[in-house]
Parts: structure tokens; C-alpha cells; sequence
């Protein structure tokens, strides 16, 4: 193991960014019924002939970058506390499972701890991978591709610049507390309530069986480039194409899905290395006709949405409680879709035929407040379509057919097929 040593950089405090306050309401939800650690991995590959110092001094470079990485939750977290000295552990493992295994074995203690853990795997005493585990109030899905792009250029050119202009958490919790931006929180917690008084009633006998969890896996490498057809077709993105299909597969009516916003407005917050996602409310209406129709609809309220995703994260539960007390039935919240596919970076070129479709059971966990989790992600030349669900909501011997339900669709969709037969649902 090796240790590093930070010292002589910027010390701040401040409060918490909309992003970080998000994953403190998720970790504050967590019980002995959920069991979600809301950490991130990442792996870095080591170009060849690099040595464990050039990796090491890399990683240093990285970290001192990078405030988010230095950075503490004390008091409750009240507050963000970014260290200007301290140190790193490096560790060296024989295998990527092996690192992943030792870096995830005790959760991030947020009040002492960096949200980074390390660990150099090395074949023949020569480095081959870097592992990154990091904690999710350090970085979200788009934050954590930026550091493996920024770790593999410091990788490739030990030589480049190690300051940065990228703007830090700290700055942009200021920025999250101007007025005009606290006038626009205003505004879309309105925007939600406004859903939330719409949304469909929770169902009797919603609460969750911590012993019911299931966990199925649908790999394809066909979904992915109908959802683009069909995207292009109706001018929208292929995350809207996945959310109107998801509505579709759960049956005709009114649905409140929940997705994650990517949250970022600016150059400045595209670049910043923090957590920016926070949850939209995306009402989608499922009835008789063509897929295309509800695709349509599911745009227009998902840009709703996209323009109202910024607000107090803290205020939600009590407005679902309040809303709950005016109309007398809990809003049903209890689908998540995060869409983790790299759609911003270019896809990996294959000369050969799309891959067949798979499924596989894989294990499950648990999640506070959800029956049903679905996450889209990247998977060599397919796309992998994982569906955590809860027995009170889907029955573990429907899973897989909601699953290629929902590939079914976009596929037909894609082919000019897109009828939507009234009723049909998993």
C-alpha cells in the first residue's frame, strides 16, 4: 500500500449543492430493509510500460484537481468541508474483483472520510488498471466519467498541467444560493406539486417485502439502436423512447415516472466534478393508439420536467405528505428509471450482427421507497436493461416479460410497427 500526502491546497466550507443534498435525503432513507451503498466504481486502464509511480502520481494529480475528492460532511451534514492537507491510501490487489471487493467493504464514513478509494491492480509487478470507488456524494454517473477521462490523460502525459478552471462544488453550492436560482427552486417545487396532485393513487399494499427483492438482466444489442430510430423519427432522445415504453410495459392509464436529470445547464457545470442528478417527476399517459403517440407526450412532459429539476430535495417528502392530506391517496412514486448509457460519448464501432438477446437473474438489492428500479446501461456493443422490482408490485415470474416487453416495443417501433394495444400491461 501506498500512501499519499496532500498538503498546501485550498480549504473551504460551505454549504451543500442541490446535488450532494439529494444522496443525504437517499442515505438518511436507508434502513435495515435497504441496503443501497450509493457508491460508484469506475476502472481506468494503465497504458503499458507505466510504472506504480507514474500511476500514484497521477492519482495524486487527480485528487488535488478535483476539491470534490478532499472533500468531508461533518455536523449532520450541515455542511461541505474541503481539506487542503491529508493523506490517500493506494492499494495493490492482484485482480479487478479482488479491489473491487476491498475498496467496498465498510461504507464511506461522510463525516471523516474523502470520497475516494484506490486500488492499482498489477499483473507480473506491472500496473494494468486503476480502480476507482467513490462515494456518491462525491460524484454522480456523469461526474465519475469525467475523472476516469481526466485520470487517463493524466496516465497517458504524466507531464500535463495539474491546475484546473473547472468549477468546484463549494463555488457551485454559492451559485445554487443567488436569489434568482432560489427563485427558480420556488418555482419547480410548484411544478411539482402540481404532478403530484395528478398522479395515480399509490395501491393498497404498496409497502414493500424486504424479503421479495428480484433482480432480472436483459442484454441487447438491438434496443439500443431501435430506441435511436424511433428517437429520430419523433424527434426526441432515446431516453424518452425507454421511459414511454416503460409506461407502456406497466400497463394503459396515468403513470408518474421518476427519472434522473443530468442537471447541468452551463459549460462551467459540465465540466464540474460533483453531483448534479436529481429526480424528475414524468407524467406519461398510456391509452389505446400508437407508440409514437405516447413517445409524443412523454417528450413534451419530460422537457416540463427537465426545466423544473432543480430544487430542495429535503422538501419533497413533506410536499408528498402534504399532498397526500389534500387528496386524500398517497401519489404513487414508485418507479425509477436512470438511464446510465454514455449517450454523450461515441459508441464502440462492431463490424459484426447485433447480438442475440439474453436474460439472466442476477442479485438483487434493495431500495428505500421504490417497487420497481430499472437501469439502462452500456455493455460492450449492447445495452443492458436491469429491472430491480419488489413482489408487491411484479412478481419475479413476470420480470423477464416485462423486459422484453419493453425491447419488443421499441424494436416493433423501429420497424413501423406501433400500435399500442389498450389494456396491455405487466
Amino acid at each position: 500500500m501506498t500512501l499519499l500526502t496532500f498538503d498546501g491546497l485550498r480549504t473551504a466550507r460551505g454549504p451543500l449543492t442541490l446535488g450532494q443534498r439529494i444522496v443525504l435525503e437517499s442515505l438518511s432513507q436507508r434502513s435495515a430493509d435497504t441496503d443501497y451503498t450509493y457508491n460508484i466504481d469506475r476502472l481506468v486502464p494503465v497504458p503499458p510500460g507505466t510504472d506504480l509511480d507514474v500511476v500514484c502520481d497521477a492519482v495524486h494529480a487527480l485528487v488535488c484537481r478535483h476539491e470534490t475528492l478532499r472533500t468531508r460532511f461533518p455536523g449532520g451534514a450541515r455542511e461541505q468541508v474541503v481539506d487542503g492537507a491529508g493523506t490517500l491510501a493506494v492499494r495493490e490487489c492482484g485482480s479487478i474483483a479482488e479491489a473491487r471487493s476491498v475498496l467496498a467493504t465498510e461504507p464511506f464514513d461522510v463525516a471523516t472520510e474523502w470520497g475516494i478509494r484506490v486500488a492499482v491492480v498489477s499483473r507480473r509487478d506491472r500496473p494494468r488498471s486503476v480502480v476507482l470507488c467513490l462515494s456518491h456524494l462525491a460524484v454522480d454517473a456523469w461526474a465519475a466519467n469525467l475523472l476516469v477521462d481526466d485520470l487517463s490523460a493524466l496516465l497517458r502525459a504524466p507531464e500535463r498541467t495539474r491546475a484546473t478552471t473547472a468549477r468546484q462544488p463549494v463555488d457551485q453550492a454559492g451559485s445554487e444560493t443567488a436569489p434568482d436560482s432560489l427563485a427558480r427552486q420556488a418555482d419547480a417545487l410548484a411544478h411539482v406539486r402540481e404532478v403530484l396532485l395528478a398522479a395515480p393513487a399509490e395501491p393498497p399494499g404498496a409497502t414493500p417485502d424486504p424479503d421479495a427483492w428480484v433482480l432480472g438482466e436483459l442484454r441487447s444489442g438491438v434496443v439500443d439502436p431501435a430506441a435511436r430510430a424511433v428517437a429520430a423519427r419523433c424527434r426526441t432522445t432515446a431516453a424518452v423512447v425507454y421511459l414511454a415504453a416503460v409506461a407502456v410495459a406497466l400497463g394503459a392509464g396515468r403513470h408518474v415516472l421518476k427519472a434522473i436529470s443530468h442537471n447541468r445547464m452551463t459549460p462551467a457545470e459540465t465540466a464540474c466534478v460533483a453531483p448534479f442528478a436529481m429526480d424528475m417527476f414524468v407524467p406519461v399517459e398510456v391509452s389505446g393508439g400508437t407508440f409514437e403517440a405516447v413517445v409524443a407526450r412523454t417528450w413534451e412532459n419530460y422537457r416540463r420536467a427537465a426545466r423544473h429539476s432543480r430544487y430542495d430535495p429535503a422538501a419533497v417528502r413533506p410536499l408528498v405528505a402534504e399532498v397526500t392530506a389534500d387528496r386524500g391517496t398517497r401519489p404513487d412514486l414508485s418507479v425509477l428509471v436512470n438511464d446510465l448509457r454514455a449517450s454523450a460519448r461515441p459508441r464502440a464501432a462492431t463490424a459484426t450482427s447485433p447480438v442475440a438477446s439474453t436474460f439472466r437473474w442476477g442479485e438483487p438489492f434493495r431500495l428505500p421507497g421504490l417497487t420497481r428500479y430499472l437501469a439502462l446501461t452500456d455493455d460492450g456493443d449492447a445495452v443492458t436493461l436491469s429491472l430491480l422490482a419488489n413482489g408487491v408490485a411484479l412478481p419475479r415470474e413476470r420480470l423477464p416479460a416485462f423486459l422484453h416487453r419493453m425491447e419488443g416495443l421499441i424494436v416493433a417501433a423501429a420497424d413501423g410497427d406501433t400500435t399500442v394495444a389498450a389494456g396491455s400491461g405487466w
